[in-house]
């Protein structure tokens, strides 16, 4: 199966359609009418009731709605006649801020508690139809500093998945790389990869869908960040970010920070959404297919949506980009660099020790060009081209693919059923699927020769002589699919008091499949072409200084399969939690507000490979409060708010790998205490402390015990003999007993600035400092250092009882039995970032003109391990850019919008990448609807517009073309 087709034609072509369809099309979309019936009641539920079965959301707080009660309301109105005649006479207004989504607030100039001070419940009490989103409704001006992205961002934005979205428009997002399916992104190539503040911090990046995790990607006995790149962005309705420590609200894992992908559920019409794209001379296609389909009933009880993605990229191979294969150009290959470096297009020879000598010349190395065919004498040809290394790349390597052919597809379905007044029932499926396929090579075969003897017959010299072929040491074809699955049922219901009550349970799965069909070469090959003798068997001795194209064909047939990994993996999840939140008193005329989670989580492996009864498995139990107070009418600062959140989480960890292992039963408390004021209108303080903590990953918690010896002298026995003398001892490697959670604490502050001086401005900068400590450390020092150093890891080295013969030869400890080489928790880190963030907004032309610009500054990522330790250190100190920033302009009309952004990562001294600025551009036009639409839209846009080259975005310039229409 593959995906290689050219995109030009269908790039064409949906121009070609947008523009006929803009020709016949009658009209402009407009809001759409709906039958509705509400009685006189709580204006709180009439809107509730309103934004059933209107299929609209309505967002308004309790505070401001109060104890307002709402007329009655019958006919066939629009969303906005409906909310004018609910809100007649009330004081508050509505807004609509996007196509289905209404916003009421207090009228201008009217009294309202919303207007003196902050909002004492920050989830929404009108939550609506589009939205199962289990966590609070997050907002920028909050106590911790988060960045909200909306749907109507979203649906602007050219960005193939919420990753590509979030490494274009979130500069706290440690992970710079551009969501391009490539095999460096890890399992599978298409993945997403969300890593804040650090770019190896994926395990510390907490994922959620709605609230609620996804099952991990499965790799041998690790459980990897879950996979969402398959989910299309239109899906999402709102995105939700934290660059620091919140364990207290979301659990362990949200060490460096939380992604929520908030879904959008809309139950009403349909919508089809077509995306191709490719680079200038047509390479590197790619396209997009996004459809949804819903149903509401009138009576707003039953609610159902479908919704399907697509995406397929087609791989940009080596050979197609001057900027990768330049710098592995066979010219530049050196001896010894066969088994790292890709070989040139034809046979090189370097010696090893010296010169060798071909015709009475001299030479340390020499190349056979790929078309040389015999004719010519070698001796000739190799005097010609001394001194140089065959140039180019070998095909194989040439053909490699810099992005991988690869497909997504998602699938999400949703059912929603009103039970009874106040409580609704829903089911929730989540498919997602990836496909990449991509040919693999590494290396080169390479022998050695010796001069005057077997096929280096015509070669002279003492130093031996190494022969690179232009073909791969390995090489074949990858296949790796990807199929994660999530189950969510849940009741949301009324509770007395003013409380609301929900359930819900979660499993799912995630399972890969990697089939690698991979050939290297038979010992054979490597004696026969060095010996010039054939083996017996009917297969002729590969000659290098022959015909090349004879020479690689005798050579294909010694080609030899590989035994491939184990191909399968899965994973389980799964989730079940109760809530229950809302107010426990009045201070100051508003809510003392309190949230309340009991949750267990399990995950695991049922089998991972080597042993058939090979398993991990990970069970957590949490009981979280939440507390959030206005405090306003206590202390007599303006707009002082309270936020105050504790977790309890217990984990029990067992994992059999090979034998079992002793089970891990550990725990952690979770804090969060933050505050924030508003001194004078328009200026916000706010600061927060919180913590995070991870339990240990499950491949840690095992332990291997083997026989070993040691090379050293033991200071404590016969100073004349090394402990190898003595015989063997068991060396045990691996966690202990008293391994505990990795903890961080993070100390935030800042401002926002909405003044009313610069209105329709926001400025924000937020202070993030993030500390490490009791880290886990893999020590791995070996069993020679803890004999030497015995006394500084007391229990490290065990001991037999000092005899009465070791007293008399002056020994002070007795044999050596064993040597516990264990894990610890030494380590400690720093992360310090300085978050900006602008936006404002102005009426231009006729049309409304949108600026924003975020900056971060993260001058300290430092990693502090034992100086002797033999850890690697995955992310060096300082190794990401101090500079990542985002600039966008929008101007937008009633049919028409114009966009721009431009990226900008600073170089990175550590890890040797250079700065980076890419800038993209997008047009849209809503097109006349044919009959039948309610909306049409065409967009064109071009990403990285000057041709902008990284590692990270092979593509390059490309083009693309969008055609959406809505029903």
């Amino acid at each position: 199966m593959t995906f290689r087709s050219g995109h030009g034609g269908l790039v064409r072509a949906l121009a070609t359609a947008a523009c006929a369809w803009a020709l016949v099309a009658p009209a402009w979309a407009a809001e759409r009418t709906a039958s509705v019936a509400v009685r006189a009641q709580p204006l709180n539920r009439a809107l509730a009731e309103l934004g059933r079965q209107a299929q609209i959301e309505i967002l308004v707080s309790s505070d401001t709605i109060g104890d307002r009660r709402a007329p009655a309301l019958r006919g066939r109105l629009t969303p906005s006649e409906a909310l004018e005649r609910l809100l007649a006479g009330s004081g508050l207004r509505f807004e609509r801020v996007e196509a289905g989504v209404y916003v009421v607030k207090a009228g201008r100039g009217a009294p309202s508690e919303e207007t003196s001070g902050p909002v004492a419940l920050p989830e929404l009490l009108v939550v609506g139809v589009r939205t199962q989103n289990v966590d609070q409704r997050r907002d920028p001006d909050d106590i911790q500093p988060y960045r909200v992205f909306e749907r109507s961002t979203l649906r602007a934005a050219q960005s193939h998945s919420a990753d590509d979205f979030l490494q274009t428009w979130l500069t706290s997002n440690g992970d710079s790389r551009q969501s391009i399916p490539r095999t460096g992104q890890g399992l599978p190539p298409s993945r997403s990869n969300f890593a804040f503040r650090d770019p190896n911090a994926q395990s510390r990046t907490l994922l959620l869908v709605d609230g609620r995790r996804m099952p991990a990607i499965p790799n041998y006995d690790y459980l990897l960040q879950a996979d969402v790149g398959p989910i299309p962005l239109a899906a999402i309705g709102r995105i939700e970010t934290l660059g620091s420590s919140s364990g207290a609200v979301y659990g362990l894992g949200a060490v460096n920070g939380v992604v929520n992908l908030v879904l959008d559920r809309d139950y009403r019409g349909a919508e089809v959404a077509a995306t191709a794209g490719a680079g200038e001379d047509g390479d590197g296609g790619y396209s997009r297919f996004d459809a949804r389909i819903g149903y509401g009933a009138d009576d707003g009880g039953t609610a159902v949506m479908v919704r399907y993605g697509q995406k397929r990229f087609n791989g940009v191979a080596y050979g197609d980009r001057a900027e990768a294969y330049a710098p592995l150009d066979g010219a530049l290959l050196k001896s010894g660099q066969a088994y790292s470096r890709p070989p040139g297009n034809g046979i090189t020879l370097f010696g090893v020790n010296g010169p060798f000598t071909v015709g009475g010349v001299s030479m340390l190395k020499s190349y056979i060009p790929a078309d040389y065919d015999g004719s010519t004498p070698i001796e000739t040809v190799l005097i010609r081209n001394a001194g140089q290394s065959a140039p180019g790349l070998a095909p194989a390597h040439r053909d490699r693919l810099l992005s991988t052919d690869s497909r997504t597809d998602a699938v999400l379905v949703n059912v929603r059923q009103r039970l009874w007044r106040g409580a609704e029932a829903y089911l929730d499926y989540i498919y997602l699927s990836s496909l990449d396929l991509y040919p693999t090579a590494s290396g080169a075969f390479s022998t050695w020769l010796t001069p005057g003897q077997g096929a280096a017959a015509k070669l002279s010299g003492t130093s031996p002589v190494e022969l690179v072929a232009p073909v791969p040491f390995v090489s074949g074809n990858t296949r790796s699919r990807v199929i994660s699955r999530r189950f969510t049922a849940g009741l949301v219901f009324d509770l007395p008091a003013r409380w609301r009550g929900g359930v819900d349970y979660a499993v799912g799965g995630a399972r890969t499949t990697t089939i690698s069909a991979e050939t290297g070469y038979e010992l054979l090959a490597w004696t026969s072409v060095a010996s010039g003798a054939a083996p017996g068997d009917g297969r002729p001795a590969p000659n290098p200084f022959g015909d090349q194209a004879r020479f690689l064909a005798d050579l294909a047939r010694y080609e030899a399969a590989w035994a491939p990994a184990p191909p399968y993996a899965a994973s389980r999840l799964e989730d079940i939690s109760l809530r229950a939140s809302g107010p426990v008193a009045r201070i100051g005329g508003r809510d003392l507000t309190l949230s309340l989670t009991a949750q267990q989580l399990w995950e695991g492996l049922p089998h991972f490979s080597n042993h058939p009864d090979n398993h991990v498995s990970a069970r957590s139990r949490s009981l979280f409060a939440e507390l959030r107070a206005p405090l306003e009418g206590v202390v007599g600062v303006r707009g002082l708010e309270l936020q105050a959140a504790a977790r309890r989480q217990a984990g029990h960890i067992r994992i059999f790998n090979g034998s079992p292992a002793p089970p891990l039963d550990k725990s952690a408390d979770l804090y969060l205490l933050g505050v924030k004021a508003e001194p004078v209108n328009g200026l916000i303080l706010r600061a927060a402390y919180a913590s995070g903590g991870q339990l240990p990953e499950p491949h840690m918690v095992s332990t291997t015990t083997s026989m070993s010896t040691g090379f050293v002298v033991d200071p404590k026995r016969n100073p004349s003999q090394p402990v190898y003398a003595e015989g063997w001892f068991r060396y045990v490697w691996g966690a202990p007993p008293d391994l505990r959670p990795d903890l961080a604490r993070t100390y935030s502050a800042g401002v926002v600035l909405a003044s009313p001086l610069l209105p329709r401005t926001r400025l924000s900068v937020d202070y993030t400092r993030i500390e490490g400590r009791d880290l886990i450390v893999q020590a791995s020092r070996g069993a020679d250092f803890y004999i030497l150093n015995e006394d500084r890891f007391p229990g490290a080295v065990i001991r037999a009882p000092l005899t009465d013969a070791d007293r008399a030869r002056g020994y002070t400890g007795g044999r050596i039995l064993e040597v516990r080489d264990l894990f610890e928790n030494s380590g400690s880190s720093l992360m310090q970032a300085v978050d900006m963030l602008a936006e404002h907004d102005l009426d231009l032309a006729g049309g409304r003109l949108g600026l924003s610009a975020a900056l971060t500054w993260q001058p300290t990522l430092r990693l502090n391990l034992p100086a002797d330790s033999g850890v690697y250190k995955r992310t060096p100190d300082g190794g990401v850019p101090r500079w990542r920033g985002a600039v966008g302009a929008r101007w937008t009309t009633d049919h028409f919008a114009a966009s721009a952004a431009i990226r900008y990562i600073d170089a990175n001294v550590p890890t040797a990448l250079p700065e980076r600025a890419t800038v993209d551009l997008s047009l849209a036009w809503e097109l006349p609807r044919p009959a039948g639409a309610s909306e049409t839209e065409l967009r064109l846009g071009v990403r990285n517009l000057f041709d902008r080259w990284s590692e990270d975005d092979p593509l390059k310039r490309r083009m693309e073309v969008s055609l959406i229409a809505r029903f």
